[in-house]
């Protein structure tokens, strides 16, 4: 037999080469960079929000005590990091959280590990598939819903991931306003990221804090999410929408000390028109009269604040008279399977809660500070004390209100334009 011609013998022995090149770098980015799936779900990690009657808690404050109280570290209380970690509008904002959150877990005894802004897309549900194995629960600071617009005031929020499934290409998150267990694809996870300012930040007990805190989680099964919380996806951020347009008005008036120019006077009006709005498409959803008492009084109760700011002080007024007052009792009840304020580890506590949001005995004593101050704005000072006085049988030592109370009795200083009033543009402006 003739012998093969070497043209053909060469690249016989290129290709055979070239196979065992690839062989051998699909060998070793298999052994150095191949991850096998991660299907895991971490177990008893606590839920606090707004279905556990936490409203008015901030999403990074809520997330923090999340995972503290996963590791059972109760050193901090739940007010206290409220206060640690203030309500955020703006981006600046939740970036000066996560930052303090860093320096915040480090002083506390935590290794930390984060992701900051310049973090690639699609590195986040690696890493966090990473820690997410290791039983450690992850934050993560995303838009708040997945409509976000670019214009919202509020626009940003904090969850924490406790489950990672590569096989249905799903995250599960604890978030404080869509709730527990919260199921997300891979997709809309991504998505959530802000560009261009993408972070995460896992933490876990030191060597010396282990010591001091028992196993981590609780030892209870995730509820089911239930027909009430899988339906309330629009209202509950319509809410906080409404929430946030009025906060942002009610800035704008404390930090000018009421002095507003008459375009400011118009911007503070417009935006608790804007809250306005949100509450109706709150109120007027089919399942509000399902959500517990307590959310379905304070979408109520903040409308006629608002409405009271536009202007609309007296429809206000009959709103706080012919419909919250009668209701305003149970509201500690809860709405199907959602958590009670007595089952919240400790942290019901009405101290620490703002007197504009607490609730004594079922009952919420801010209703009679606000039709008191619905008088106070038509300058009708006995009709504002005796509308008043209720508020000081739920709480007597209130000292806020009490010095409200002696300033609606003193003549000098009942004398002047609230404060409020002046930003609505004075009280020409009341109908």
């Amino acid at each position: 037999m003739d012998p093969e011609p070497q043209g053909i013998k060469y690249p016989k022995i290129l290709l055979l080469s070239l196979l065992v090149i690839l062989i051998g770098a699909f060998g070793y980015y298999f052994c150095t960079s191949y991850e096998p799936p991660v299907n895991h779900l971490i177990e008893g990690v606590p839920y606090y929000g707004v279905y556990n009657l936490y409203p008015d808690f901030t999403s990074s404050s809520i997330s923090i005590a999340t995972v503290l109280r996963y590791y059972h570290d109760e050193r901090i209380s739940f007010g206290d990091l409220k206060k640690k970690f203030p309500d955020s509008r703006h981006d600046t904002d939740d970036l000066s959280n996560f930052q303090n959150s860093l320096s915040f877990f480090e002083t506390q005894g935590y290794n930390t590990f984060s992701l900051g802004l310049a973090s690639k897309k699609g590195k986040e549900i690696n890493e966090i598939k990473k820690y997410i194995n290791k039983d450690i629960p992850v934050i993560v600071i995303q838009q708040k819903r997945l409509d976000t617009k670019i214009d919202d005031i509020e626009r940003f929020g904090w969850r924490v991931v406790i489950g990672v499934f590569d096989d249905k290409r799903e995250v599960v998150v604890h978030d404080a306003s869509l709730g527990n267990n919260y199921v997300l694809s891979y997709s809309d996870f991504e998505k959530l990221f802000v560009p261009g300012a993408r972070r995460m930040l896992a933490v876990w007990p030191k060597a010396d804090l282990v010591i001091s805190l028992t196993k981590p989680g609780n030892g209870k099964p995730y509820p089911e999410r239930s027909t009430v919380m899988e339906n309330t996806y629009s209202i509950v951020g319509a809410a906080g929408r409404a929430k946030a347009a009025a906060a942002a008005a009610d800035a704008l008036c404390v930090n000018t000390q009421g002095n507003l120019a008459p375009e400011q006077i118009n911007e503070f009006v417009d935006l608790h028109k804007e809250s306005v709005r949100y509450r109706d498409e709150v109120i007027n959803s089919q399942v509000f009269t399902r959500m517990s008492p307590l959310f379905q009084f304070r979408n109520k109760l903040w409308r006629a604040r608002s409405m009271m700011l536009t202007g609309e002080v007296s429809k206000a007024r009959g709103i706080l008279v012919k419909e919250l007052i009668p209701i305003n009792k149970g509201l500690d009840k809860t709405a199907e399977d959602f958590s009670s304020l007595d089952s919240l580890d400790g942290l019901s506590d009405s101290s620490e809660s703002s007197r504009y949001s607490k609730v004594i005995n079922g009952q919420m004593p801010y209703v009679y500070e606000l039709l008191m101050l619905s008088y106070r704005y038509e300058n009708k000072n006995k009709e504002a004390i005796d509308a008043y006085l209720p508020y000081f049988k739920l709480a007597p030592n209130d000292k806020d209100a009490l010095r409200k109370l002696s300033g609606l009795k003193d003549p000098v200083l009942n004398s002047g334009i609230p404060q409020f009033v002046r930003c609505m543009g004075g009280r020409s402006m009341i109908k």
